[in-house]
């Protein structure tokens, strides 16, 4: 009953979240420079070309009513025609979709896996040079920008080695580096939490006791340790989905991946409105969905949380 009010609260709280998001989604692209219409028709379209246009997309009324406008269809599933490709957003969307959350999965797996063990490897050997490594290559990973990290990849292992293919989705083969990329520049923020949580767990009293009653080392880690330093990694990954989505964007770009990616920063340089928009909105829905994902899951993994009043 407790945990039934917690997810309720949890769900009418992100009812205002969605409505601040669509309404930044739709503001952010029409209160840029630019017309649309003019772009698509090109400079030697007529002005009553660009009105009959314009009308056809409702982009002649006030704002306050295209938003309105925009929002209903929304609720309905219709996210309007885009401008440029001239089909359904949905359908764009629904094309390159799984594309880009395989290449996310990927790279949050490979992420989160490894900077884990890394995390972990560090703190039970704390300072020796298996915790300087960890930490080391921690540092060099995240201070290397992500689409150069991609290129250095791309030049390395596909035009220099030829061991993977340098452009599109053509097997498993070509998934590794593009996911290997984020799951690099994204290890660390996973490495140096988990490190620095673990230490502390391996410090508390009901540790050092049930070391102190002859409980096997690796027993204590895996059964009250590991157990014990979830919940931070659950907030990290929740905190962090945001910035992997933006960096499978720039991957997607560097690997001409041909996901949301690609269709989202095409879609700016052509003003393609109902496109931006919708993949926007998209990616923005998932990320709230993630941290409510997260904040419930809290309470599965540390009993110690209370639910009682939306408080942990």
């Amino acid at each position: 009953m407790k945990k039934g009010r917690y997810v309720l609260k949890r769900l009418v709280r992100t009812i205002p979240i969605v409505i601040g998001v669509t309404l930044v989604t739709f503001l952010i692209l029409h209160l840029t420079p630019g017309d649309p219409v003019r772009i698509m028709l090109g400079p030697y379209a007529t002005p009553e070309n660009i009105a009959i246009l314009r009308a056809q997309y409702g982009l002649d009324q006030p704002l306050p009513v295209q938003y309105l406008t925009w929002l209903g269809n929304i609720a309905r599933g219709d996210f309007g025609t885009s401008i440029r490709y001239n089909r359904p957003v949905t359908e764009l969307i629904s094309d390159r979709i799984g594309i880009t959350v395989l290449l996310t999965l990927s790279g949050l797996f490979i992420s989160v896996t490894l900077g884990s063990i890394l995390g972990i490897l560090a703190a039970l050997k704390q300072n020796s040079w298996l915790d300087y490594l960890c930490t080391f290559q921690a540092m060099f990973w995240i201070s290397i920008p992500g689409f150069w990290l991609a290129i250095i990849f791309l030049y390395i292992f596909g035009l220099q080695l030829r061991w993977v293919p340098i452009a599109g989705l053509t097997g498993f083969v070509s998934l590794i580096l593009p996911a290997l990329t984020i799951g690099l520049q994204e290890e660390a923020w996973f490495a140096r939490p988990m490190r620095a949580e673990m230490l502390g767990v391996l410090n508390e009293g009901y540790i050092k006791a049930a070391r102190a009653k002859g409980v096997r080392y690796f027993q204590v880690v895996v059964k009250h340790a590991l157990r014990n330093v979830m919940v931070p990694m659950i907030t990290m990954l929740a905190l962090r989905l945001p910035w992997v989505i933006a960096g499978s964007v720039v991957v997607e770009v560097v690997f001409a991946w041909g996901g949301m990616g690609s269709l989202l920063v095409n879609s700016v340089l052509a003003r393609d409105y109902p496109v931006v928009q919708g993949v926007l909105l998209i990616i923005a829905l998932s990320v709230v969905a993630a941290n409510l994902f997260a904040d419930l899951v809290y309470s599965l993994v540390d009993p110690r949380i209370r639910v009682e009043g939306g408080k942990k």
